[in-house]
C-alpha cells in the first residue's frame, strides 16, 4: 500500500500544471484584470483544457482561484459553461477532469446550434448528404487496413441484429460515422459526428422494421465496396443513393419543413450510458473515500 507521501506524489502527477499549460515558464499567471471576468476565466480555463490529457485532472478550485486571482462564483461559472459544451466532466467528490474523446457532448452541442438556430429537417439532411458524399470519397482514397476491419465488424454487428430495429440502428449510425473517419479528415468527421445525436432521434423513430434493415445492410455493403475498391466516384454514387432513399424514410416521421428544435428536449436528455457511468464513477469514488477496494 502507498504511503502518504506516495499517494500525494501520485496524486500530483495526475493532475494538470496549470503553469505549464499556459506555457509560463516562470510559475506565475497574470491575473485577470478584465471587466468580464467570466469570459476571461473561461477563455483561460478552456486554454488549460485544450492543452491537457484526456481525463486528467484539473487543479483543485481553490488552487485555481489563487493562480487566476477569481473568486469561486466566478470559477464555477467558468467550469459550468466548460462543463455544458462537453470541454470537462465534474465528479462529485473527486473534481474536475478533462474529457475524454468521444464521449459525445460535444457532438450533441452541434446537434443543439442546428435546433437553437431554427434550422429545418430538410436543410439539416441536405447538409448531410454534402459531407457524407465528400467523406466517402475521401474515405475511399485514404482508408487503411485499420478502417476496413472495423468497418466490416460494424456491419457484421449490424446484420446480427437485424431483427432489433433499435439494435440495427445504433450500428447504422456507427457506420456512417467511422466512414467519416476512414476520410482520416478530423474536421469533416466532427461535422458529421455532431449530427449524430439529431439523427438518432429521427433514425429510432423511422427504422423500425427487418426489411429495412436488410434494406440498408445491403446499401451500405455496396458502398464499402466502392470505398475497399478505392473507386471514390463509384462510392460517392452508392452514398448518393443510399442518403436519398434514407431521406425518404425520415420524412415519413419527419416533416420537410419540421424545426430541429421540436427535438430538443430528447437532445438534452442524457443517454442511457451516460447515467450508469456517472452512477458508476460516484460509486467508485465513494468507496474509494470509504477505503474500499
Amino acid at each position: 500500500m502507498e504511503d502518504a507521501g506516495g499517494a500525494k506524489h501520485a496524486a500530483q502527477a495526475e493532475t494538470v500544471n496549470l503553469d505549464a499549460a499556459l506555457g509560463n515558464g516562470a510559475g506565475v499567471i497574470e491575473r485577470i484584470s478584465k471587466q468580464d471576468l467570466h469570459l476571461e476565466t473561461t477563455s483561460r480555463l478552456a486554454q488549460l483544457v485544450a492543452s491537457s490529457e484526456p481525463g486528467s485532472r484539473l487543479p483543485t478550485e481553490r488552487e485555481l482561484c489563487l493562480q487566476l486571482g477569481v473568486g469561486r462564483s466566478t470559477l464555477r461559472e467558468a467550469l459550468r459553461s466548460l462543463a455544458f459544451i462537453g470541454a470537462v466532466r465534474v465528479r462529485q467528490g473527486s473534481g474536475t477532469y478533462v474529457s475524454s474523446v468521444g464521449d459525445g457532448r460535444v457532438e450533441r452541442l452541434i446537434s443543439l446550434g442546428l435546433m437553437l438556430q431554427r434550422a429545418r429537417a430538410h436543410e439539416i439532411i441536405a447538409a448531410r448528404q454534402i459531407l457524407e458524399v465528400q467523406a466517402v470519397r475521401m474515405a475511399a482514397h485514404h482508408h487503411d487496413a485499420a478502417d476496413r476491419e472495423v468497418l466490416k465488424s460494424i456491419m457484421r454487428h449490424m446484420a446480427e441484429s437485424a431483427a432489433d430495429p433499435p439494435e440495427a440502428s445504433r450500428y447504422d449510425l456507427q457506420f456512417h460515422v467511422r466512414l467519416a473517419q476512414a476520410s482520416h479528415n478530423s474536421v469533416l468527421v466532427h461535422f458529421i459526428n455532431g449530427m449524430r445525436a439529431l439523427f438518432e432521434i429521427w433514425i429510432n423513430k423511422a427504422v423500425t422494421r427487418r426489411p429495412v434493415i436488410e434494406e440498408i445492410i445491403g446499401e451500405h455493403n455496396a458502398i464499402l465496396d466502392g470505398v475497399f475498391s478505392r473507386n471514390a466516384e463509384l462510392a460517392a454514387a452508392r452514398m448518393t443513393v443510399h442518403l436519398a432513399n434514407a431521406a425518404e424514410r425520415l420524412f415519413s416521421v419527419v416533416g420537410k419543413d419540421q424545426p430541429a428544435a421540436d427535438f430538443i428536449s430528447l437532445l438534452l436528455a442524457p443517454a442511457r450510458g451516460e447515467q450508469e457511468t456517472n452512477r458508476g464513477s460516484v460509486a467508485a469514488e465513494r468507496a474509494k473515500a470509504q477505503g474500499q477496494p
